[in-house]
């Protein structure tokens, strides 16, 4: 556990902006803790969700410049915060994405999309074919979450069509007779999951990443390891430097 250097690629850091952080005392706590755990870099990604009246894609920069001010002078730490958005998948989406409405991850192609938890295998396949066909790379936010792609072939079905899967830190830490901590130690082993983020919403129930989170990460492959919790997502944000994301 020495020497992690995280990217938390799901994090809901930004203060008053939806049920994450409510306000910058809270937002600074979540990055002192973020920081003790090994995080360097986070994506801010606030929801989006289409029913809302405002939309608040256009917030979400200068806040994030705000927070990576604010650790800097308040606790002492560099730690760039990126803007994004976590997207409620919806008819619209690939619109929304075009017209700036909604946000990708750090200005890339890559989009973090998040979906009802019973959604219908049907509409979640469409989904995908969706943006298989599109300029845009859906990554499935939370993946242990959703019931149609515990069926091994709609899993299979996603991942052929160039979906790539996020999960949640938390969701490894609850044991092995825990069902959903052994369906994502299964993906784990395949190496079918390429992103991790704390989804951190406050301080207690929904926390940011811990070092004691992460110990199960120890068992991995080094290199499936070191590109799950940072390479990976930092090679998003390598291109959304190349293109001034």
């Amino acid at each position: 556990m020495k020497d992690l250097q995280i990217t938390d690629m799901h994090c809901h850091v930004l203060p008053g902006i939806d049920d994450g952080a409510k306000d910058w005392d809270m937002s600074l706590e979540m990055m002192r803790r973020s920081w003790e755990a090994g995080v360097r870099t986070l994506i801010a990604t606030p929801h989006y969700l289409p029913w809302r009246h405002t939309i608040i894609a256009e917030q979400v920069p200068e806040l994030c410049r705000e927070a990576s001010a604010w650790a800097e002078k308040e606790l002492g730490i560099s730690l760039p915060v990126w803007p994004g958005q976590e997207l409620y998948y919806h008819r619209d989406i690939l619109h929304d994405l075009e017209s700036g409405r909604a946000l990708s991850l750090a200005g890339s192609r890559y989009v973090l999309v998040e979906f009802d938890e019973q959604i219908p295998w049907r509409e979640l396949q469409t989904a995908a074919e969706q943006f298989s066909r599109s300029r845009w790379q859906m990554i499935i936010a939370h993946v242990e979450r959703f019931s149609a792609l515990r069926d091994p072939a709609h899993l299979q079905e996603v991942l052929e069509l160039g979906v790539q899967l996020q999960s949640n830190a938390e969701e490894m830490t609850h044991g092995f007779l825990n069902g959903t901590t052994r369906w994502l130690k299964k993906r784990y082993a395949a190496q079918e999951i390429l992103y991790l983020g704390s989804d951190m919403h406050n301080l207690d129930s929904r926390p940011p990443i811990s070092r004691s989170a992460l110990q199960w990460t120890d068992r991995l492959e080094n290199d499936y390891r070191n590109s799950l919790l940072h390479g990976n997502a930092a090679r998003i944000l390598a291109g959304a430097e190349r293109t001034g994301g």
